[in-house]
C-alpha cells in the first residue's frame, strides 16, 4: 500500500455556505461606474462644456448594450494587444509575454488570452469588434472631428468641409483642419489627447461589463455541468492544459517557502494537479464535507462525494478511511500515478482563493505545515511530486514521493513581480 504515515487532519473546514455576489447588482454598479468615468473625461477635463454636449449620452446609450462595443470605436487602428494595455487590463510585461507564447503555440493572440484566463471569449469579442471599427468611418462620438466640435474648437461646417476635402486629399482630418486655418495645432492635438483617455475609458467600461455579461449569461463555465468541467480536466483541455495563474502562484510560493528552509523545490506534476483540480471541483460542486459517516462523525475536506467515478469517502478526524483517500492518484489518473498520494486542502468563504494566504494558513498549521517542510511524521519522505488545483474558493494540493511519469504541468505564464 506504500506509505503508512496519515494524512494531517484539515483544519480548514467550510466557513459556512458561500453565496456568489448578485451578479445583477453588480453589473448596475459596473454600467454606472463606467458611465460616470466617461462624463468626467468628457466634462471635468475642462475641455468641453457641461451644457448642451450630447456626447455623454451618447457614449452612455452606446454602452449600455455590450453588443455595441464596435460603435465607439475610433481613432486610428490598433493592435489587439496594444489596446489591452491601453485599457489598463494587462501590463506591457504581460503582453510581452503573450506575444512569446504565441511565437511558440502559433495560435491568435486572443485565444491565448482565453487560454490563459486573462480574458473571457466575450470580452474578446468585445475589443475586437472596437478594434475592426477603428479606422473607419463611423459614428461614434469619440471620432476626433465631433469632439473637437463639441469642445468649440471648430464649427459642424468647419468638420463637414475637412470631411469632404478628406476624401480626396487622403490626408489625415487634424492634418487638413490646420492646413485649412480651422484648428491651430495645439488644438488638433488636445483633441487627440481628449480622444486617447475616452478611448482608454470605453475600453475599460468594455471589459469590466463583458465580464459581468459573461458570468450573469453563463458563457463561463457556471452553467457547465460539473461531470464535463471534470472531463475537461482528465483530458487537460481548454483552460486545464495549463496551470491556471493562480495555480502557478501557489505552486511557486510553496518552492520559494522550502527554499527558504533549505529543501529542493518539488516538481510540478500533471497527474496529481488532476486529482487537485477534480477534488477542488468535486468539493465545490458536491460538497461531500458537510455530509457525515455512518458513526454521525463530520466529514472533513479530504472527502469525496459519490458522484463521479471514485469510491465515496467521508473522511472523518479520526483518520479511518485514510487509505481510501491515498488511493484517489491511481483511481483518477487510472494508474498512470501508482504511489499514495497526500492532501493539503484549503477553503474560503471570499469568492476567489488568495494563494498567499492559503500557505499562510498552511505555514500557521503544524499539521499542513510539516508535509510542506517533511517534518516530524513526514521526516525523510522525500517528496518529489506536487499537483495544484485552484476552483473558484478552494485550493487544493497533492503530494505524492514518486515521481510522475506523465511529467510536469505546463508553466505558460509568468509570475508578476512585486
Amino acid at each position: 500500500m506504500g506509505s503508512q504515515i496519515k494524512i494531517p487532519e484539515d483544519h480548514f473546514p467550510v466557513n459556512g455556505t458561500y453565496r456568489p455576489q448578485r451578479k445583477s447588482d453588480f453589473a448596475l454598479n459596473v454600467q454606472e461606474s463606467a458611465k460616470n468615468l466617461l462624463s468626467q473625461v468628457l466634462v471635468g477635463v475642462g475641455l468641453m462644456k457641461s451644457s448642451g454636449s450630447n456626447a455623454p449620452s451618447t457614449l452612455h446609450k452606446i454602452l449600455s448594450n455590450i453588443n455595441n462595443a464596435g460603435k465607439i470605436a475610433a481613432g486610428e487602428r490598433q493592435l489587439l494587444g496594444n489596446l489591452l494595455v491601453q485599457s489598463g487590463h494587462i501590463t506591457q510585461d504581460q503582453l510581452d509575454f503573450v506575444l512569446a507564447e504565441q511565437k511558440y503555440s502559433g495560435e491568435k493572440i486572443g485565444d491565448i488570452f482565453i487560454r490563459l484566463g486573462i480574458l473571457t471569449e466575450l470580452q474578446v469579442k468585445s475589443i475586437l469588434s472596437f478594434q475592426s471599427n477603428q479606422g473607419k468611418a463611423t459614428d461614434s462620438p469619440l471620432r476626433l472631428g465631433d469632439l473637437l466640435v463639441e469642445t468649440g474648437q471648430i464649427s459642424k461646417a468647419d468638420l463637414e468641409y475637412a470631411l469632404h476635402k478628406q476624401k480626396t486629399s487622403h490626408k489625415k482630418l487634424g492634418e487638413i483642419l490646420i492646413d485649412e486655418g480651422y484648428a491651430s495645432s495645439s488644438c488638433v492635438a488636445h483633441g487627440i489627447k481628449l480622444q486617447k483617455m475616452l478611448i482608454t475609458a470605453s475600453l475599460a467600461a468594455i471589459i469590466s461589463m463583458a465580464s459581468v455579461k459573461s458570468s450573469h449569461a453563463g458563457n463561463t463555465e457556471s452553467n457547465v455541468s460539473p461531470q464535463n468541467i471534470i472531463q475537461s480536466v482528465l483530458h487537460e483541455s481548454s483552460q486545464f492544459s495549463h496551470f491556471s495563474p493562480k495555480e502557478l502562484e501557489l505552486w511557486d510560493l510553496i518552492n520559494n517557502y522550502r527554499r527558504e528552509n533549505g529543501l529542493p523545490p518539488i516538481n510540478s506534476s500533471r497527474s496529481l494537479t488532476k486529482v487537485a483540480r477534480v477534488h477542488a471541483i468535486d468539493l465545490y460542486s458536491n460538497t461531500p464535507a458537510q455530509g457525515h459517516d455512518n458513526r454521525g462523525l463530520g466529514c472533513s475536506l479530504h472527502s469525496w462525494s459519490g458522484k463521479g467515478n471514485w469510491q465515496e469517502v467521508c473522511y472523518t478526524k479520526d483518520n479511518k478511511y485514510a487509505e481510501f483517500m491515498w488511493d484517489k492518484p491511481r483511481e483518477i489518473t487510472n494508474f498512470t500515478y501508482t504511489g499514495d498520494g497526500y492532501e493539503n486542502a484549503y477553503s474560503t468563504s471570499d469568492k476567489e482563493i488568495n494563494p498567499k494566504r492559503v500557505l499562510e494558513a498552511w505555514k500557521n498549521s503544524p499539521s499542513h505545515n510539516a508535509i510542506l517542510l517533511e517534518k516530524d511524521q513526514w521526516a525523510g519522505s522525500k517528496l518529489s511530486a506536487l499537483g495544484v488545483g485552484v476552483y473558484k474558493n478552494y485550493a487544493i494540493i497533492w503530494l505524492g514521493t514518486e515521481s510522475d511519469p506523465a511529467g510536469p504541468v505546463n508553466t505558460t505564464m509568468t509570475l508578476a513581480s512585486n
